[in-house]
């Protein structure tokens, strides 16, 4: 859906959700290492796609907006591309991800993924950063000390 100023409308959030009837063949295209983000179908659909720092869970943007995942990653696709339109009526509904008008222009290197932040275009999406994460021999000598 392409409005006046041309802009397009897209679905960012978990793509589970609105890819439901496809998600096999999404995980199937998608390498999810964050180094390659853009990805087709076989019908020429095309989506962004990035894993989340620390997998599933419920991750805010700077604004505010939640964004549940359930599948470990975070994406972005056109409204227009989504067949499963049950799916988007439901995860809008639910508040699981969130519609963004970005330029007609969009494309994957206005992306990026870094230290645990997901940038989709004007959006980014803090999944927590490496440093944050406690290692297990680290964990364990807190729980020892309790």
């Amino acid at each position: 859906m392409t409005t006046e100023n041309n802009t397009v409308k897209y679905y960012v959030g978990d793509l589970c959700y609105v890819m439901h009837d496809c998600w096999d063949e999404v995980c199937g295209v998608s390498n999810l290492d964050n180094e390659d983000w853009d990805y087709e179908l076989e019908d020429g659909r095309k989506f962004i796609l990035f894993s989340t720092t620390f997998g599933d869970g419920q991750y805010n943007d700077l604004e505010g907006n939640p964004y549940s995942v359930d599948s470990g990653t975070i994406g972005a696709i056109k409204v227009d591309d989504i067949s499963d339109l049950e799916g988007l009526v439901k995860a809008k509904e639910l508040g699981l991800g969130h519609i963004h008008d970005f330029p007609d222009d969009f494309a994957w290197h206005d992306c990026s993924f870094d230290n645990g932040v997901i940038n989709i275009y004007n959006v980014s999406i803090d999944t927590g950063s490496y440093d944050e994460e406690m290692s297990y021999e680290e964990e364990s000598e807190s729980e020892e000390d309790s």
